[in-house]
């Protein structure tokens, strides 16, 4: 690959992530107003730790719909329905990829969302919901993206990574700092 074929891809991610970036902070700094009806949780462990599982859902259903395209496009191929990872499919080996994919992040979001839930006050846990609707709003757009061209999935890659990443850095700060202090 030539040098400018891989400035003109590095490009056009970057033009692709920039309103993922600015999607996430206009979500995060929005929340309050965006998620104002939603029932807080009481301010015990239990109930946060509920809070998060339910918010779960909708990750988990982006993992659940990745999980059923596979399984339709297994049945409507008949050199695939023996479950093989080879690729006889472009759509399907993107699917597959998307579905692994998509396993990662709901872990890293799971344990990330769990840490807020338990650190945060009960009107910044708002802040979970956010999080569930950036990441299936990341993960039909990261799908969608792929399908289309491998480099129309960074917006919504960074949809869905940048906020658990941010989350992760400030659990990190703040397991740090108090063990400092």
């Amino acid at each position: 690959m030539s040098e400018h074929t891989l400035l003109n891809k590095q490009l056009w991610v970057i033009a692709a992530a920039l309103p993922g970036l600015l999607t996430v902070f206009g979500v995060w700094k929005h929340a309050g107003e965006l998620f104002a009806q939603v029932a807080r949780p009481q301010d015990d462990p239990a109930s946060r730790l509920a809070f998060v599982a339910h918010w779960l859902i909708l990750p988990g259903a982006t993992l659940l719909a990745g999980v059923v395209a596979v399984s339709g496009w297994r049945a409507g191929l008949a050199q695939a329905i023996d479950g093989t990872r080879a690729p006889v499919n472009r759509g399907l080996e993107i699917t597959l990829r998307y579905n692994q994919n998509t396993l990662e992040q709901l872990v890293l979001a799971a344990i990330a969302w769990t840490g807020i839930a338990l650190t945060v006050s009960p009107d910044q846990t708002l802040v979970i919901p956010a999080l569930a609707c950036l990441f299936v709003l990341g993960r039909i757009t990261f799908w969608i993206g792929y399908l289309l061209h491998p480099q129309a999935r960074a917006f919504g890659m960074v949809v869905t990574a940048l906020p658990t990443f941010a989350a992760y850095g400030w659990l990190i700060v703040r397991l740090w700092s108090s063990r400092s202090a």
